[in-house]
């Protein structure tokens, strides 16, 4: 599979390592607590700390969670950004992130325990979830590898996807916390797309917001992306 990746998702990728390395030197090393600063702590986020609904996705655990989220993200970032266009991407993955964030936050506080209340959550997962929903959507029949060895079409692979997240969220307890939040930014990202197929065409270049009557949902790309779809099938695991 070719690796195209746009000048904003290059942006992207490059930020999430910076803010990586910045965190565990300052951390680390110089004494500082930027996990504690950034991630998001629901008991934090309570008492005024609401940049954590958003920073919580620049910091990562360890390096391979950093480069799970960023094989994801440039794999399947530049195929829809160019479908979309940077801006109408950009506010789709960070509104997949910021639900995530606010649902994982919510859940925290109707369970209500005193320990996980103080644990922070990072990681861009969220939006990463949201993403892979839009290209199973956008992408429907291109070939994606489940486990890095069995091949299916996208849209099975998100569906699978979804239902391992949702076992996952019904059956592991407390740490099923971290699969709703994955949920939770598939979902927004699914509601993203119902509202723009729904009527609501957001123009982005010119900052103004239009509703058109639509008399029936259709979640599909148009007419040239299939054509491309078919030209330039695609391998991501």
């Amino acid at each position: 599979m070719q690796l195209r990746l746009s000048e904003m998702l290059k942006k992207l990728l490059i930020t999430y390592v910076a803010i990586f390395v910045v965190q565990n030197i300052v951390d680390q090393f110089l004494g500082g607590n930027l996990r504690g600063l950034l991630a998001l702590t629901p008991i934090s986020t309570m008492h005024g700390m609401f940049w954590q609904l958003f920073t919580y996705s620049f910091l990562h655990v360890d390096v391979m969670h950093l480069i799970l989220n960023l094989m994801v993200l440039a794999f399947v970032g530049s195929d829809i950004e160019s479908v979309w266009g940077k801006k109408r991407f950009f506010v789709f993955y960070s509104f997949c992130i910021l639900v995530a964030g606010i649902v994982y936050m919510l859940m925290q506080l109707v369970i209500s325990n005193p320990i996980y209340l103080s644990m922070p959550m990072m990681g861009a997962s969220g939006g990463i979830y949201g993403l892979l929903l839009a290209y199973g959507v956008l992408f429907p029949d291109r070939e994606m590898l489940f486990m890095m060895i069995f091949p299916m079409k996208s849209k099975q692979f998100v569906a699978l996807l979804a239902g391992i997240e949702l076992l996952q969220a019904l059956f592991s307890g407390q740490n099923g916390l971290s699969a709703i939040a994955h949920l939770s930014g598939m979902g927004a990202g699914l509601f993203f797309m119902w509202l723009q197929a729904r009527g609501i065409k957001m123009n982005f270049n010119k900052s103004s917001i239009s509703k058109k009557k639509s008399g029936h949902l259709k979640l599909v790309p148009n007419k040239t992306n299939k054509d491309d779809d078919q030209r330039d099938p695609k391998t991501w695991h």
